[in-house]
């Protein structure tokens, strides 16, 4: 969550331009999972927010106010003295006109300038489903776009106007609801709760409420495009918190998803040794063997994930939101393996080392390689039951062995050659 919050949590955060090289679909596809999970942050807190203003119409706190008006005839409300002397001498309608200041009830108050300021962010949140795909992101955020229209033109709101930043509207709610002062504690309380999950922030958040945002963001239907962008960060998240439990130490970062421009996710020290943890992050295409024929490009190669020691040691990762029922994935195998191939340069001076994560109930763990040390594993996540899911534990193992031999290169040559399953 403190990764995914990195899209949502702030509504003036926009993504960068990327200076690293990736493929040529790859800005677009980020993009659009951004939007997307923006998307449906701001479904999952609008069908919370729609039974809170229900029940805050059905006790509207409200404000007195000294508006100025006129008075025929007899005096209703209190002479406005100042107005009257200066017109004395030209007023000379009957029955006489006279100027007033009367008290009127208003809805102008902070907490229901926070409603209306709360409604015109979501409506502008969920103006970005119109360019979606007809799914069921898009039936939720149509419906709850209209709905927040029509709020903000019915009574009171069409006549309420936030005239302060959303932050001093909060703060006053919140110092109201401590007086007790809105007069609908309850409904402006939710109102208050509601505040901090639509400006949620994993980074800041405790884990009961990050827990608690994660089952509003998963409360409807997902597509496949959604899902497996989740897993590629789940298992960049799981990667630097492995490298946590072994030892290692954080030296930058982790960064912000969209502050990934040119830079790594975060940089990592073990003892002596500091290595990088990237995400979607082009293998370099200087050492790549295979070009395009018509524009003499060369073809990339983007692993979700892709840890680069100070030595130039690589080991790249690659999620895959599929189900593995047997020990092999035979086509994910081979994908990876091309990296090897095309990008054959970069791991000249040490061997190939790869990961394959998916998701599985019999604990996959299965491991490829060849001669010279090239060495891939296939892992399993268990989709069903965290607590019996060993990914963690395994990834563990995998990360220890390639810090192992940051000292000894040497070695690598003549570790022994893991059983060929495929």
């Amino acid at each position: 969550m403190p990764l995914l919050s990195s899209y949502v949590y702030s509504e003036q955060v926009s993504l960068e331009p990327t200076a690293i090289e990736v493929g040529d679909d790859q800005p677009e596809e980020f993009e659009s999972f951004r939007r997307l999970l923006r998307l449906r942050h701001a479904v999952a807190c609008g069908l919370q927010l729609k039974p809170i203003i229900e029940d805050i119409e059905r006790g509207v706190s409200q404000t007195s106010e000294i508006v100025r008006t006129e008075s025929k005839g007899s005096l209703n409300g209190r002479l406005d003295i100042a107005v009257y002397l200066a017109r004395r001498g030209t007023n000379l309608s009957w029955p006489k006109s006279l100027p007033v200041l009367v008290a009127k009830a208003s809805a102008n108050t902070p907490e229901n300038q926070l409603v209306v300021d709360a409604l015109r962010q979501l409506i502008r949140r969920l103006n970005e489903a119109t360019g979606l795909i007809v799914s069921a992101e898009r039936n939720y955020s149509l419906n709850l776009l209209r709905w927040a229209r029509e709020r903000l033109h019915a009574t009171p709101w069409q006549k309420v106007l936030p005239a302060r930043s959303s932050t001093i509207l909060r703060r006053e709610t919140e110092h109201r609801l401590r007086k007790r002062q809105t007069g609908n504690q309850a409904a402006y309380g939710r109102l208050a709760i509601w505040y901090g999950q639509w400006t949620f922030d994993a980074t800041l958040a405790s884990p009961d409420l990050a827990d608690r945002m994660v089952d509003l963001m998963l409360a409807f239907p997902a597509g496949e495009f959604f899902a497996d962008r989740v897993f590629e960060v789940w298992c960049l998240n799981q990667v630097i918190e492995s490298f946590r439990r072994i030892g290692a130490v954080t030296v930058e970062g982790p960064r912000l998803l969209w502050q990934r421009a040119g830079r790594s996710i975060c940089t990592l020290r073990f003892e002596e040794y500091t290595f990088d943890v990237w995400f979607q992050k082009s293998l370099p295409s200087s050492s790549a063997r295979w070009r395009y024929v018509h524009s003499g490009n060369a073809l990339k190669g983007i692993p979700d994930i892709t840890l680069i020691g100070e030595d130039s040691r690589y080991l790249v990762i690659d999620a895959k939101n599929r189900k593995s029922y047997g020990a092999t994935r035979p086509e994910e195998t081979y994908k990876m393996l091309g990296y090897l191939e095309n990008f054959r340069g970069t791991f000249q001076q040490y061997p190939f080392w790869g990961a394959l994560c998916f998701l599985s109930d019999d604990d996959l763990f299965t491991e490829v390689g060849t001669e010279g040390g090239n060495r891939l594993v296939l892992l399993g996540a268990h989709d069903n039951d965290p607590k019996v899911c060993a990914l963690g534990g395994r990834m563990d193992t995998l990360l220890s062995e390639w810090l192992s031999l940051r000292r000894t290169e040497g070695l690598l040559a003549s570790a022994p050659v893991p059983q060929i399953i495929m």
